[in-house]
């Protein structure tokens, strides 16, 4: 009678002895890898609980139908789900903090309403580094940041009143003569904006040079051409001042020409009367609505950039003179240094010159496209004096390394639409973006990712209603030129470095392609972890594990249910976010199989065996 046996080929990491025989490979291995995210840290205990915690995201979101957040994946800026097909993953990595964690190590929604401390300092309630301003007295604790064990300070040359506190303001009343210092907090950072009532208290010969002292924990702050940058040991940017900005305030005396329907003159917040009836506000059918002129320049404001410099001790602004004390200036001036931190960058640009680098949506959004008078129906809808804005986003490729990418969708909220009449919005890949990027911006090899034809946010003006929406960029089967996931499957495989996508309207000549849309853009990413060739495969016989690769010196065994291992692995930058799992497929052979039968009678006369 014949003697049935199984055999093991498979791709062992090095051939192991056995006895000097022989053996046959009757049976082929492979290993079939799937990805499960788990937490990146290296204790094993730390492991083994993020796997079991995204294998029971995974069945639960199986099991309910519904995509089940991997909570122990959170992080300020990113989230991830385990998808309802129980396989694949979902990272929505954000352009801004979606939360910011608090000093019990317990999540909270960002928050920038500044509070008083007991340690008698003043910051946000939720923030995702440390902020603490001056609560008056001695100017040079004025205003301090901090993340992981570093931090970056700047004072005041001065003594400071006691602030007054509005929201997410701290307002410092007559730092100089007739000039406020207004500092206003971010969940990223903080806004310093000098107040310059008048013409007598610009003439002050302290505005002629601002120094700000400096003092900074395990930072080394860099002069990059009229921006500043704090590096850490390992040179990663951990805080950023963009070159000062300063305007005046020509624009809030400006009014649209006659004919035209008036709205807000500043960029900060557009109030565009509805097409339905040109002679109201669409946000409150009664007037125009109020802006913050300290937030930036507006509509026909006189600005200038002014470089910021820095030494071991201080970082220096030099105000414009001929705008600081001009005869056509009109006050309130402002002078703008900046300070921010962020995993990423964004920015806005307009074609007058203005820039609004890390800047916030606000209630409103903040415009892309042609802001010029829009004439429809026999009446003239006026937006502004014809400028152009683009808006630019940069995304890090970090939580996207060692995942396959299978479906990229770009998301953010449309809040204004110039009339109830879609028009198409461009999503562009184009190059880098800094803290000294100016307008046009980069303009070389722009790469059409996706484009809309939408139009959302006026509301009841549109019938039937168009609220705000989330519009999402994602490729078309029927458009073969978008190609934002094949981009973004470059992107985690590191052969782009940094990512940066622009939203601009596609006619930036036709006025009623001006909108407004929100901060919060995102990128969803459905991945799987990438495997790598497993490692120690092979046949568990006794108490060890035998391998062969070789089917002329093959390992062969009598059972016909072997027990088989193999240690599984990522490719490379995916260690700490892919649980991986085994699946063998094992082809088992018989004595009635020709082939079989001839491979054991030639293992047989090589090993000189009588056949039994």
């Amino acid at each position: 009678m014949s003697r049935r046996h199984v055999g093991v080929q498979s791709s062992c990491p090095e051939r192991r002895g056995h006895g000097g025989r022989r053996f046959f490979a009757g049976a082929a291995v492979t290993a079939l890898l799937a990805g499960l995210p788990v937490l990146g840290v290296p204790a094993p205990e730390a492991r083994a609980d993020a796997t079991l915690e995204a294998q029971a995201a995974s069945a639960q979101a199986a099991e309910s139908g519904e995509r089940v957040e991997v909570v122990g994946q959170r992080t300020e800026y990113s989230t991830t789900y385990a998808n309802p097909d129980g396989l694949t993953f979902k990272l929505v990595q954000s352009a801004v903090p979606v939360r910011a964690r608090l000093g019990d190590g317990s999540w909270a929604v960002p928050d920038a309403t500044l509070v008083r401390r007991a340690d008698g300092s003043i910051g946000p309630k939720a923030a995702v580094l440390g902020i603490a301003l001056s609560d008056g007295g001695g100017g040079a604790d004025l205003m301090t940041l901090a993340d992981n064990g570093t931090s970056l300070s700047l004072g005041w040359p001065g003594t400071l009143p006691k602030p007054v506190l509005d929201g997410a303001s701290a307002l410092y009343v007559d730092v100089l003569p007739g000039v406020d210092l207004r500092m206003t907090a971010t969940a990223e950072g903080v806004r310093q904006v000098l107040v310059v009532k008048n013409g007598t208290a610009a003439a002050n010969p302290a505005l002629k040079k601002l120094d700000f002292s400096l003092k900074t924990k395990g930072l080394t702050v860099r002069d990059e051409g009229g921006n500043l940058s704090a590096v850490d040991a390992n040179g990663n940017t951990v805080f950023r001042a963009p070159s000062a900005q300063m305007w005046d305030s020509a624009g809030d005396a400006a009014t649209p020409s006659s004919g035209t329907s008036p709205a807000s003159t500043s960029r900060a917040s557009f109030s565009l009367a509805s097409a339905n009836d040109m002679s109201t506000s669409d946000e409150d059918e009664s007037g125009e609505q109020s802006a913050d002129p300290t937030e930036g320049p507006g509509d026909g404001d006189v600005s200038v950039r002014l470089p910021v410099s820095a030494g071991t001790e201080a970082v220096t602004v030099v105000p414009d003179a001929g705008l600081l004390t001009g005869a056509d200036t009109v006050y309130p001036l402002y002078i703008d240094p900046d300070v921010s931190w962020g995993e990423s960058e964004r920015t806005l640009l307009s074609s007058d010159g203005d820039t609004f680098y890390n800047f916030s949506g606000g209630d409103d959004g903040k415009g892309v496209g042609y802001c010029d008078t829009y004439v429809t129906g026999g009446y003239a809808y006026y937006c502004g004096s014809g400028y152009r804005n683009r808006m630019y986003f940069e995304f890090s490729p970090s939580q996207l390394a060692g995942k396959q990418v299978l479906d990229v969708t770009f998301r953010i909220t449309e809040r204004f639409s110039m009339s109830c009449v879609p028009s198409w919005v461009d999503l562009v890949r184009t190059g880098n973006i800094s803290a000294s990027t100016k307008w046009p911006g980069p303009t070389a090899n722009w790469d059409l990712m996706v484009d809309r034809y939408v139009s959302a946010g006026r509301g009841s003006a549109c019938d039937p209603s168009q609220p705000d929406k989330a519009i999402e960029f994602n490729d078309s089967s029927t458009e073969p030129n978008e190609n934002l996931t094949s981009t973004v499957k470059k992107f985690a495989a590191g052969d782009i470095s940094r990512l940066t996508l622009m939203l601009k309207a596609h006619d930036e000549s036709d006025p009623n392609g001006w909108k407004r849309f929100d901060d919060d853009a995102t990128l969803d990413v459905d991945f799987v972890g990438i495997p790598a060739k497993p490692t120690a495969i092979g046949l568990v016989t006794g108490d060890g594990t035998q391998c062969e690769t070789d089917q002329s010196d093959p390992l062969i065994v009598s059972s016909p249910n072997p027990r088989l291992t193999a240690t599984v692995q990522t490719a490379k930058g995916g260690e700490k976010d892919a649980l991986l799992r085994a699946a063998f497929d094992l082809d088992k052979y018989t004595a009635s199989n020709n082939s079989w039968s001839q491979a054991v009678d030639e293992m047989e006369r090589a090993h000189q065996r009588p056949r039994r």
